[in-house]
């Protein structure tokens, strides 16, 4: 049997948490931020239609987050075997990037998306699309470090 040192994984997981605080405050913030735009419109209603939708599509991308959270976590956990080759290593490397890639692919689609929309001074339903987007990203990056952290404890888990 392979022996392990997941210190490196356990320090990930003191980072995931301090950025999932922080991340939660930002949603916080931000979502105080629409209240105050909704009420300005007169639609402060909308608040909990971009909240539902966000969540909506926070579970849609539940399963994609969850598979690229997993592989991270295996490379990782690959990564912390004692005795891995020069030769592994670039391999993991190379898988390292790649999940990488996707994620800078994803939170790239949200950036341009959000980038893209029009302002909240364009109107109403500007607003609501730019909250939507906002509480998506956020949701979703969460979800990401919970799904990391917790597919980490249990692989751990499993290993020790």
């Amino acid at each position: 049997m392979a022996s392990y040192d997941f210190t490196r994984l356990k320090r990930f997981a003191i980072i995931h948490n301090v950025v999932q605080v922080g991340l939660l405050g930002l949603l916080m913030f931000m979502a105080y931020n629409f209240l105050l735009t909704f009420s300005r419109y007169g639609i402060e209603g909308a608040i909990f239609t971009s909240i539902g939708l966000s969540v909506l599509i926070q579970l849609l991308m539940l399963y994609p987050v969850w598979w690229l959270a997993r592989q991270d976590v295996e490379v990782e956990i690959e990564t912390c075997k004692s005795g891995v080759t020069p030769d592994q290593l670039l391999a993991l490397r190379r898988k390292r990037l790649i999940g990488d890639i996707w994620k800078l692919a994803a939170a790239g689609a949200f950036v341009v998306f959000i980038a893209l929309s029009p302002g909240v001074d364009k109107g109403r339903g500007a607003s609501l699309i730019l909250s939507i987007s906002y509480f998506s990203f956020l949701l979703v990056t969460i979800s990401y470090f919970q799904c990391y952290n917790f597919v980490a404890k249990k692989r751990r888990k499993e290993l020790s």
